[in-house]
């Protein structure tokens, strides 16, 4: 979510860069395609490319946990970048683990037996503590998305308040209204299970968040999210109920008398895979203990190899094998 919103906004990155070191990127950006080729088949597909005219490319990774595969990744890309810009970028990565950042900064250092360095250091933009804070800014309403992302993880009441003050600085001060309903569907989309449950308890009780446009758009998102989970669960409900009466219609019809233990476990069944396992069955088995004993067919594809290995073999020891042996000649 939070690569799409860079993505969708590029001066977003800019505003974070700045709001967080002091510094400038320097010129609007535009979104470039990121996949960087080399001569071979190989791709490199960083998260975000950006293009300055000040500052030149600008590679952007949103990481969220330690992955050992940029140690190669990030120093193709960057070379390849070099040579077709002809100048050095930036890597920026951001993340909200300070593990994670320290791991970011001397992953794609690398070193040879006799001594040879190759050492790429990115600029990280570290969301923790401070920083996350300084992002509720009403001034900037728009790097409420980063706050809320920094600690989508968490649900413990610090973390609860940021996401809420980040809810309300996006409904008090972002004036465009398309603007401010896809921010505030971004905040929540980035939240962790945890966390949203954590906030759909709160919002159920007026009595602990009281109601501000913030608090109202969390009780309508989980109010339309359980209206939706209603209708799943019963379309669900509706289909199993379907086969338990299409089973029951079939053991009617076959003469097959059900126990209270057997209709019981019919009606405590919620698979609909067994329940037409039991109905296939029920077609022609002799009793209820061969309906319930049938066992799902294997679903497992053989191989190309598999096949052509048990395909009879039409070599000269098949054809040999399956003729009649000629007079006067032993096998």
């Amino acid at each position: 979510m939070l690569v799409v919103a860079l993505r969708d906004r590029p001066a977003l990155l800019a505003d974070l860069f700045h709001h967080l070191t002091g510094c400038s990127l320097g010129g609007p950006t535009e979104v470039v395609d990121a996949t960087v080729r080399f001569t071979r088949a190989i791709e490199v597909r960083p998260d975000l490319l950006l293009r300055s005219r000040q500052r030149g490319w600008l590679m952007v990774e949103v990481q969220n946990s330690i992955d050992e595969r940029k140690r190669r990744s990030w120093p193709l890309a960057v070379s390849v970048l070099v040579h077709q810009e002809k100048a050095m970028g930036e890597v920026l990565v951001i993340t909200a683990s300070r593990r994670v950042a320290s791991w970011a900064k001397r992953v794609a250092h690398l070193q040879g037996e006799l001594g040879t360095r190759f050492e790429l250091t990115p600029r990280v933009l570290l969301l923790t503590g401070r920083r996350v804070e300084a992002l509720l800014d009403p001034m900037h309403p728009e790097l409420a998305l980063f706050a809320a992302w920094a600690v989508h993880h968490r649900r413990g009441p610090a973390a609860r308040r940021i996401v809420i003050r980040a809810l309300e600085l996006t409904e008090k001060h972002l004036t465009d209204e398309p603007l401010r309903d896809a921010q505030a569907r971004a905040i929540l989309a980035v939240l962790s299970d945890a966390m949203l449950a954590a906030l759909r308890e709160m919002a159920m009780d007026p009595s602990k968040v009281p109601e501000t446009p913030a608090s109202r758009r969390f009780r309508l998102f989980f109010e339309k999210r359980g209206r939706a989970e209603g209708k799943i669960e019963g379309k669900i409900e509706g289909k199993i109920e379907g086969k338990r009466e299409a089973l029951l219609a079939v053991l009617e019809a076959r003469g097959l008398s059900l126990t209270a233990d057997e209709r019981a476990h019919i009606g405590a069944c919620t698979a609909p895979a067994e329940l037409d396992r039991w109905i296939a069955s029920a077609a022609t088995a002799a009793s209820m203990s061969e309906v319930f004993a049938s066992k799902p067919a294997s679903t497992t594809r053989r191989s190309p190899a598999t096949t052509r290995s048990r395909a009879p073999d039409r070599g000269p020891r098949a054809q040999n094998a399956t003729r009649p042996p000629k007079p006067g000649r032993s096998r």
